[in-house]
């Protein structure tokens, strides 16, 4: 029984870390907010909050937040990327490859050499 593997894909979202930083930023400032709109029991602190926190949320989905995945990249690494404004593109979940291409893209993204 053999079953054929379809042709990869190659789907791809685009990261920008520093669009990513701003909306985390942006959302914590908005729960911030937020917390001190309950305790002093104030709409408007409640509303800027909220406007903040959907900014941040914007802000955030454009800059790819869900598929931003360098867990392993140092602070100064990621502060460089913030910093040089760099861009990445990181493939789709559903995204099917070759093992031959993944074996180059982790050299190429991770351990910083040529195959």
């Amino acid at each position: 029984m053999s079953h054929r593997m379809s042709p990869p894909t190659a789907d791809t979202h685009t990261v920008r870390p520093r669009w990513v930083w701003i909306g985390l930023a942006a959302m914590a400032a908005g729960l911030i907010l937020l917390g001190i709109a309950i305790i002093a029991t104030t709409w408007t602190w409640a509303v800027a909050g909220l406007i903040l926190l959907a900014v941040g949320g914007v802000c955030g989905l454009y800059g790819g937040f869900f598929y931003d995945v360098q867990g392993g990249a140092s602070p100064s690494a990621q502060f460089e990327d913030v910093k040089e404004n760099a861009t990445f593109e990181f493939p789709d979940a559903t995204s099917k490859r070759s093992e031959p291409e993944v074996k180059r893209d982790v050299h190429r993204r991770w351990l910083g050499t040529r195959e």
